[in-house]
């Protein structure tokens, strides 16, 4: 900024209880002085006053102006007096309201950008629970788990690596036999180290074996996967059933490791879309029924567990006595989807009252 440059002014509620405030004070101090000005002018008519009667005929006609002049200062005087009563107490108010407004306004955006966010990825993994159920009748994947020759595996393996590279969400799709070895895996990185693998200990397999129809689906919370390098997925899982049928006989599982790492990373920082003043003193979370933070603008505090007093509310707002206001919003599920019960969460660091009046060229004008 150089020396001829103007701070720039964000209209935001708290710069509105400042200027309210400052509008107050102004008038508060105008009140005090004026009243002083017309005590001091109702002591100089009475000395006025008493000087005409000392000077006798004389001073009669300045008597007369003198007497006016307390007049008008009376008139002064009732006139600040309801000046003071009516409109300070109007301004007294206006600050009472302006304070309630910061507390409700500043909640309410970033309320509503918490259930957006939670909203939209629930509405996005809602497509995941659908995605898992429809794939796993592929004809190509019971048949290779029904009569496992090696050229009916091969095509299962190139149906899963074909699906892959349509829906990038994806990091891998991975297909077991029923006691959970893996015959196929959609990612060439790792299909050579997880093929025939044991998955039976996979928490996602055995939810998937536990399905009682081939309309159920499993899923499980977000976890670093061991099995590709570290990421952070969150694995939907379905029984893979005889002809694709909702009642047939298990024949195995499927496993889609939907990318978390990257597609949770996207809500909390592309599409929460804070402009640059607000991006910096904030923070953007995801959390899972448990209150962990599974995705953030904070790195650090991946995986941690979040103090959210939420009180029994599905959403709202609060003031965490450390300078943030706290927004947060429930999940209401997408369909027949539950949401799992996550949250969308925001750490609002509040605008500070000082660096308000500077820019707003407040700071040195009380008098």
């Amino acid at each position: 900024m150089n020396a001829h440059s103007k701070p720039v002014i964000v209209a935001s509620p708290r710069a509105m209880r400042i200027v309210v405030d400052g509008i107050g004070s102004e008038l508060q101090s105008f009140s005090v002085n004026n009243l002083q000005v017309v005590k001091q002018t109702k002591l100089l008519a009475i000395n006025a006053i008493i000087e005409a009667a000392r000077a006798g005929d004389a001073g009669k006609g300045f008597a007369v102006v003198a007497d006016e002049v307390q007049h008008l200062a009376e008139r002064a005087a009732d006139i600040a007096v309801r000046f003071q009563d009516v409109l300070m107490g109007r301004i007294s108010l206006s600050r009472t309201m302006s304070e309630a407004l910061v507390e409700e306004m500043e909640g309410v955006r970033l309320v509503d950008l918490s259930q957006t966010l939670v909203q939209l990825i629930v509405r996005n993994l809602y497509e995941r629970t659908a995605d898992v159920r429809w794939w796993a009748t592929d004809t190509a994947f019971w048949e290779a788990l029904g009569d496992p020759d090696a050229d009916k595996m091969a095509f299962a393996a190139d149906r899963l690596a074909t699906i892959n590279r349509f829906y990038s969400v994806y990091c891998d799709l991975v297909l077991t036999d029923a006691r959970g070895r893996v015959v196929a895996s959609a990612n060439g990185k790792h299909a050579r180290q997880l093929n025939g693998q044991d998955f039976s200990r996979e928490p996602w397999f055995r939810a998937a074996m536990a399905t009682k129809s081939g309309d159920d689906y499993a899923v499980g919370e977000v976890m670093v996967s061991g099995h590709h390098d570290g990421r952070e997925v969150l694995v939907y899982s379905t029984a893979v059933r005889a002809q694709g049928r909702a009642n047939g006989a298990v024949l195995g599982t499927l496993g889609v490791y939907f990318d978390w790492q990257d597609q949770g990373r996207s809500i909390v920082e592309t599409e929460a879309a804070l402009p640059p003043q607000d991006a910096a003193r904030t923070d953007v979370m995801l959390l899972d029924a448990q209150a962990r933070v599974i995705a953030t603008t904070t790195p650090a505090n991946r995986f941690t567990k979040f103090d959210l007093r939420h009180d029994g509310r599905a959403r709202g707002s609060y003031y965490d006595g450390k300078g943030n206001i706290v927004a947060f919003a429930k999940t209401l599920g997408y369909q027949e989807y539950d949401g799992l019960g996550w949250w969308g969460v925001v750490v609002q660091r509040t605008e500070q009252d000082d660096a308000i009046k500077l820019a707003l060229g407040l700071v040195g004008d009380a008098r």
